[in-house]
């Protein structure tokens, strides 16, 4: 499935979900041995209930927070192939954290005890040029962080500049001085552009990143 405007929260949340079920389950059971899940096919259920009621609108966005609980009321969406019949990964529950104001380390502590998380920031049209599979130290800064820099963005892109929702998953200090405080934190996130690809990762500096997502699940039991 080509990713269509808006459809980037329905492929991260699913792409997190089963992300956060494998690190859960992998504390148990050791690197490499979650199974394979349904994934095509969760992210065909989920895109075609979100179109059914509306949750999902052509050239609108569309928001994690609807997803996250049109997932909920779905159970079973996302199903591992392992055992007959197939098992559910379900989501347990959610918390949205805005990051206005908030310290780089609140957003290490986050993605250590809860990664991977659903991130969202603001796209501007040189966001596709930086992948981290090419240069590790090319960093996404955005279209500028005071008011007057982002409106000047809208005039000049218009509707280029749009809100683009991640799944973030590592993150690295970057500077020579070793208190945290006085270093750049980068986020490393993982891109959906082609839902059907393990898409470009990219480093994105944590100020862009205006909210994220943390999901708590049950841990799948054999």
């Amino acid at each position: 499935m080509e990713l269509l405007v808006g459809t980037c929260s329905i492929v991260a949340c699913i792409v997190c979900l089963e992300a956060v079920h494998r690190l859960e389950y992998e504390k148990v059971h050791g690197e490499g041995t979650f199974p394979c899940t349904l994934m095509a096919e969760a992210l065909q259920k989920l895109f075609d209930e979100c179109c059914r009621d509306e949750t999902w609108k052509p050239n609108e966005d569309c928001y994690v927070e609807d997803v996250l609980n049109k997932i909920q009321e779905m159970r079973p969406v996302l199903l591992v192939t392992a055992g007959v019949p197939a098992r559910a990964l379900p989501l347990g529950s959610w918390q949205d954290h805005g990051l206005a104001g908030r310290s780089p380390e609140f957003v290490a502590a986050l993605l250590n005890s809860h990664g991977p998380c659903i991130g969202v920031l603001c796209m501007c049209p040189w966001y596709h040029h930086f992948d981290a599979g090419r240069d590790d130290t090319l960093v996404y800064r955005g279209c500028g962080r005071c008011e007057r820099d982002m409106d000047l963005a809208e005039e000049l892109y218009g509707d280029q500049v749009v809100s683009h929702v991640i799944v973030c998953f590592a993150y690295r200090f970057c500077g020579d001085d070793d208190d945290l405080t006085n270093q750049q934190m980068h986020v490393l996130v993982r891109d959906n552009h082609w839902a059907a690809d393990n898409g470009p990762q990219r480093w994105v500096d944590v100020e862009e990143l205006t909210t994220l997502y943390t999901l708590s699940v049950e841990s799948l039991i054999d």
